[in-house]
């Protein structure tokens, strides 16, 4: 019997069939499969920065496997983060890395059970044998990862409920979203918050971009580049894209074109994923009606550390409801937490909300909406002033509105002057826009708000310009009297500045409009302005003579808070001519005028004439008490001006006693409190 043998020329790929003669039986087999390790990740974007704080987060949740969301708005760079934790862990995860994006383009979500197919396969699971089914594909999913090493990133999640399914049984899972997805959480995610970047590693992020030698010739314009990219990635990415493709173009160029707020965003916005309007386009089209209009609205507050209540107001909602709107845009990565009760909005999320409000808002609409801002922090500063400087006349033109709610915090001392503080340069762009929307009286109202915190903390710049609106307001308005009490008030604020000449000039006209008008408290204002000027002059009998007539003023018109201000003036005037025993008089009645207001802070500063008068007296065993005292009361009223200037004094009273060592504590204690000048 013969042999045969079968064989086959050329390249074959699969199964070979012989055709013809056929002796036996025929067997017909695939090639075994290669078994390939899916790794699905990108490669870590280059230039990567400024985490650390979250990949040593990412360190401790994950060192042995769970799940983690990195939640923050669309552009600040949870993927970038996520692909360079993954990069750096990958050699735990021998049995690959799954990547998928669970959000398409038009921001709708991604099937999770197409996402299970594409797992599945890529896990070496032959297609025909992938359920058709969402319960089915889970359930193989599960069998399938069990006791396996893999990462899996879930980038862009949209639902809790999503990416569940998505989760291995073993491994480690980094799933990045903008949006709560508190379901996950429940179950035992952890989250670790991604905010934008601080300035100096989005500006080295920049500098990686378009090189050490370029970012060095224009570092300033470097860094007003970086403040109007606000620290998203995704924008500093396209500023650096648009810088590098114009190597020759200074950067001061770029830096005028952000300028144009109208503009910025569609500067920001490049073709492709690298684009801030369409991010926030996306993020504002998944809103709700009513929270898409809290959106726009909340762009026209002017400043950080709005809270429920202004928001209430503003939108005539309840507090609740205005709280509900707030967390839900949080939960949007679209606001964020400040600290309990007080949010705000990133640059360019404000920038994006303030063009739809424009685009979609009328005119009428918006400014009722400003107009219900600022009366609600006329009302609420009125409060705080209440508590901070109770003697302070108000000016106001109406009662407090009944249906305004406020924040606990206006009731204590402390916290009302740091809500104060908080507010300030909010106060102060309100009433420039009351001012040039034409609203004078609440302009006036809003500035002169203001001048308890200003008197406290010494923002002397602030309280000049705050004296400005207020004296154009109240020229708006055709209000004469409080058009010479605001003349009054930024005459002082000139001599505050060292203009001494223009405050005079300012004082004297004001002397001679209240004689003309017969305003004999007018009179006392301007009189009391040109003693100061005398003091700054170096004419100080002349500043005695005017500070007198002022407080003899005062007194006949019953103005006991005025008086007593006019005579601790008077006091440091005779201290200064060595007048001791002329200075405690005028100390102790204006110390008996303040303390029956009452008027601590005050109060306080006649305290400290009159241990100064004391000291100059050689009696320094009277002197320290009334300075502790005083002391005191200062750091209750937060006046860290005073306080600084009252440890001097003690310092040099210890010096005296021959108490070195308390002399030195009482100067550090000045030096630290008195290291900030006024500003």
């Amino acid at each position: 019997m013969s042999e045969h043998a079968n064989s086959v020329s050329g390249g074959v790929e699969g199964a070979v069939v012989q055709a013809g003669s056929v002796h036996g039986n025929v067997y017909i087999s695939q090639p075994a499969p290669i078994p390939v390790v899916p790794r699905q990740l990108s490669p870590p974007p280059a230039g990567f920065v400024g985490r650390d704080a979250e990949v040593a987060r990412l360190d401790e949740l994950l060192a042995d496997g769970g799940v983690v969301v990195l939640k923050g708005p669309g552009g600040v760079g949870k993927t970038a983060l996520a692909l360079s934790w993954l990069a750096r862990a990958c050699k735990r995860f021998p049995d690959g890395q799954l990547h998928a994006e669970l959000a398409l383009p038009t921001g709708e979500p991604v099937a999770p059970e197409d996402v299970l197919g594409q797992f599945l396969r890529a896990l070496g699971v032959p297609a025909p044998q992938v359920p058709a089914g969402l319960a089915e594909r889970t359930a193989l999913y599960r069998s399938v990862t069990t006791g396996k090493s893999l990462a899996v990133l879930l980038d862009d999640a949209v639902s809790a409920a999503q990416a569940r399914v998505l989760l291995p049984v073993s491994g480690v899972t980094v799933v990045t979203t903008r949006r709560a997805l508190l379901g996950l959480l429940a179950t035992g995610a952890h989250v670790v918050p991604v905010g934008p970047l601080p300035a100096e590693p989005a500006l080295t992020l920049l500098e990686a971009r378009i090189g050490t030698e370029r970012l060095a010739a224009e570092e300033e314009a470097a860094r007003d580049l970086v403040g109007f990219c606000g620290g998203l990635p995704i924008a500093l990415c396209v500023v650096a894209a648009r810088a590098a493709t114009r190597p020759r173009r200074p950067l001061i160029r770029l830096v005028a074109e952000l300028a144009d707020e109208r503009a910025r965003l569609d500067r920001l916005s490049a073709e492709g994923d690298l684009s801030v309007r369409s991010t926030l386009d996306g993020a504002y089209d998944d809103l709700p009606a009513d929270l898409r209009r809290l959106y726009r609205a909340l762009s026209l507050h002017p400043g950080d550390g709005f809270g429920p209540e202004v928001v209430a107001a503003m939108l005539a909602v309840g507090v609740d409801t205005a709280q509900d709107g707030l967390d839900a845009l949080v939960d949007a990565s679209l606001a964020e937490e400040l600290e309990e009760g007080s949010y705000r909005l990133h640059d360019l999320v404000r920038v994006h909300a303030h063009g739809l409000a424009l685009a979609q808002d009328s005119e009428d609409e918006r400014a009722g909406l400003v107009h219900r801002i600022a009366r609600w922090y006329v009302y609420a500063t009125h409060r705080a002033n209440r508590v901070v400087m109770p003697a302070r006349a108000i000016i106001s033109s109406e009662p407090e509105p009944a249906e305004f709610a406020w924040p606990r915090c206006l009731t204590q001392h402390s916290s009302a002057l740091d809500w104060l503080e908080a507010h300030r340069t909010t106060l102060l762009a309100l009433a420039k826009e009351a001012l040039g929307r034409s609203w004078p009286r609440l302009a006036l109202e809003l500035a002169d708000a203001l001048q308890p915190l200003l008197k406290l903390h010494k923002h002397r710049a602030d309280a000049f310009a705050s004296n400005e609106i207020a004296l154009r307001a109240a020229e708006t308005a055709g209000e004469p009297a409080l058009r010479d009490r605001m003349r009054k008030r930024l005459a002082r604020a000139h001599l505050a500045q060292g203009r001494w000449q223009v405050a005079e000039e300012q004082a004297e006209e004001l002397l001679r409009s209240a004689r003309i008008r017969r305003d004999r408290r007018g009179e006392a204002g301007a009189l009391k302005t040109l003693g100061l000027v005398a003091v700054h002059r170096g004419d100080l009998p002349g500043a005695v003579d005017a500070l007198r007539a002022t407080a003899d003023i005062l007194r006949s018109l019953g103005r006991r808070r005025g008086e007593g201000l006019a005579l601790i003036e008077l006091g440091e005037v005779l201290l200064a001519l060595q007048r001791f025993e002329d200075a405690r008089d005028a100390a102790n009645r204006a110390r008996r005028l303040l303390a029956a207001l009452p008027d601590p802070y005050n109060e306080a500063r006649a305290n400290v004439v009159l241990g100064r008068a004391a000291s100059g007296s050689g009696d320094d065993s009277a002197a320290r008490p009334l300075l502790e005292k005083a002391l005191t009361a200062f750091a209750a009223q937060d006046s860290d001006h005073e306080r600084g200037r009252t440890h001097r004094l003690l310092a040099e009273l210890a010096r005296r006693d021959g108490d070195l060592e308390q002399a030195r504590r009482h100067d550090e204690l000045a030096d630290a409190l008195l290291a900030t000048p006024p500003g």
